[in-house]
């Protein structure tokens, strides 16, 4: 038990070391996310339509 009390004090006293990111931070991050998630999957989603097309011209399909 005594090892678990000194657990959580520790992680106490480190959480109270962290730099915690602003709202606007956090915001700013979300939101390049975001952008560049609909950016790779515009991608994918051309090539997959080059790829598709090309292979339908071949197969005459």
């Amino acid at each position: 038990m005594k090892k678990i009390i000194a657990f959580l004090r520790e992680s106490k006293s480190e959480l109270k070391k962290v730099n915690w990111p602003s709202k606007e931070e956090v915001f700013t991050s979300t939101r390049v996310v975001i952008i560049s998630i609909l950016a790779i999957a515009a991608v994918l989603a051309l090539i997959d339509y080059v790829i598709k097309t090309v292979v339908f011209a071949i197969l005459g399909g």
